[in-house]
């Protein structure tokens, strides 16, 4: 399948769970990232949910981390629609967040932190393939961010599904994932 069509059946997919559901697979893709090895990690990049979407609430993972990894600087994003890019901040417990116009909770102050610092990135998608191409809801913002990260970050997927076998129209500036949490299982796919 094309994006476009996967896409449309993967966010329908999500917006139909009830909240019992997206509770269960919440808890369930906690335990994927709790057994990930994240030593190693200087700087991680996490999205945080937008709850309207039914994204996979990254909150309780990212107390996690401050608890399990407190060498891990936490780093999230402020999302610039006129240029489609990102700007990225360090996030700490105190960091006052406001939601921007599309729902987003983004930090309101803080230090901002250079992409190429980055050594993981966690990022949102509706579903990925087999190889690791991600559809996301078509803007760009990851593509962009990961172009400019140093090559060998971790690029890191979360999907409430499991990977689909092909995404059919991959553009040359497309950039796949190296791992992708699902509630079932964790995929290696590099």
């Amino acid at each position: 399948m094309n994006k476009a069509d996967l896409r449309k059946t993967y966010k329908k997919k999500r917006n139909e769970l009830s909240l019992e559901e997206v509770f269960s697979l919440d808890a369930q893709l906690f335990e994927q990232l709790t057994q990930y090895d994240w030593s190693g990690i200087n700087y991680l990049h996490c999205y945080l949910s937008i709850e309207k979407f039914k994204e996979y609430h990254t909150l309780p993972f990212i107390e996690w981390i401050w608890a399990n990894h407190p060498e891990i600087t936490i780093v999230v994003s402020k999302s610039d629609f006129v240029s489609n890019e990102l700007r990225h901040f360090t996030f700490y417990r105190d960091t006052p967040l406001e939601l921007n116009a599309y729902g987003i909770p983004e930090p309101v102050i803080s230090e901002e932190i250079a992409p190429f610092k980055m050594d993981a990135v966690l990022t949102p998608l509706l579903v990925v393939d087999k190889n690791g191409n991600r559809v996301g809801y078509g803007k760009g913002f990851y593509d962009r961010f990961f172009a400019s990260c140093k090559p060998e970050v971790k690029k890191l997927g979360i999907s409430y599904f499991e990977p689909v076998e092909k995404v059919s129209d991959v553009n040359e500036w497309d950039v796949p994932m190296d791992v992708v949490f699902t509630p079932l299982d964790t995929y290696y796919l590099k």
